[in-house]
């Protein structure tokens, strides 16, 4: 374990993402790291070893809560990507993080990992314990493997909760075939809204689907929508966020964007405690006990940011507001809200 203990200050409740790496088995053109970022490239992390994951993650205080007469309840982490099984310590990971973690892993079932027997996969520890989550990409990803490693998992006894389809707003007929066939070997299969531009028009949309999409955005206000993810131009606007995002090198952001684009507006990073955080968090950083132990206060109110404009969807659910003549509005609501 590393000789120093790490605090993040954020409420139970906030997202804890932890992203391996940013690469992928796919080349999806519309994968929502690269159609949001048209005027930059996707930043390129160097990758920290699964040990290094492993003792930074459970080195983080506070990811139990008490309740009464009931087990304490564990703090939830995503581990993703890209695509997390393609880093060569997948499986030393999710072997390795101890019980206070309840993880989810998000994955297209693609990467070689997936490709090796029942009898391999019965290597990761605690299978009923990790939920997976299983995007399905029809237009990369050959349905029958796809459909023949869910089946293959299953067996190894994992718990598959969710297989995703993104419904391209070009391909809406073989998207309903290809959910009616998966739905014959999974009773969780959601559509997805698709987030990016086609034929010049960004989405969502408003009332562009004929279908049901089972997977919420939390994307009301399209308005906003248009303003903040349009990807054209940045101005300055208070951002609320309630996210803890750990890029593949350890470097830790509240926002998409900024993990995506490597930002220099960070909270530190989680191998060094004696790293200078930047950005919002410059003045939040509280070192205890011979620097052995450290201190990140996450905003939990509203912070001046400089990229609206360039916000990613991947932010879009419940994503609030304050514009700098104090008018408060969210995305996930239809009107604007006065404030101030």
């Amino acid at each position: 374990m590393p000789e120093y203990t790490w605090v993040i200050e954020a409420p139970f409740d906030y997202y804890f993402g932890a992203f391996l790496n940013l690469s992928c088995s796919l080349p999806c053109e519309y994968c929502v790291q690269k159609i949001t970022l048209p005027n930059q490239p996707i930043a390129h992390y160097p990758l920290i070893s699964g040990k290094e994951w492993v003792e930074s993650l459970n080195s983080i205080t506070g990811r139990t809560k008490k309740r009464f007469l009931r087990y304490p309840k564990r703090k939830k982490i995503s581990i993703t990507g890209g695509e997390p099984s393609l880093h060569p310590d997948f499986m030393y990971i999710l072997n390795n993080l101890d019980k206070d973690w309840k993880i989810t892993v998000t994955s297209n079932f693609t990467s070689p990992f997936f490709n090796r027997d029942v009898k391999f996969l019965k290597q990761i520890k605690r299978r009923r314990s990790i939920k997976f989550n299983a995007s399905y990409h029809f237009m990369y990803a050959d349905i029958d493997k796809f459909i023949e490693n869910v089946k293959k998992m299953k067996k190894a006894g994992f718990f598959v909760h969710s297989i995703f389809l993104v419904a391209h707003p070009a391909h809406m007929k073989e998207i309903e075939e290809y959910k009616n066939r998966l739905l014959k070997i999974h009773k969780i299969v959601k559509l997805q809204r698709f987030f990016g531009r086609h034929e010049d028009d960004l989405y969502p949309v408003e009332d562009a689907y004929d279908v049901v999409c089972e997977q919420e955005d939390g994307i009301r206000n399209y308005e906003a929508y248009r303003e903040g993810f349009n990807q054209s131009g940045k101005k300055d606007i208070y951002c609320r966020m309630k996210k803890v995002l750990f890029a593949p090198n350890g470097d830790i952001y509240n926002c998409h964007y900024k993990l995506y684009t490597g930002h220099k507006e960070k909270f530190g990073n989680i191998l060094d405690p004696s790293t200078k955080a930047q950005g919002p968090s410059r003045a939040n950083e509280v070192r205890r006990g011979m620097d052995k132990d450290l201190r990140i206060v996450m905003p939990q109110d509203f912070f001046l940011c400089h990229d609206y404009g360039f916000c990613n969807p991947c932010d879009s659910e419940g994503h609030a507001f304050k514009d700098l003549e104090g008018r408060e509005f969210n995305i996930g609501q239809e009107s604007r809200l006065r404030g101030g």
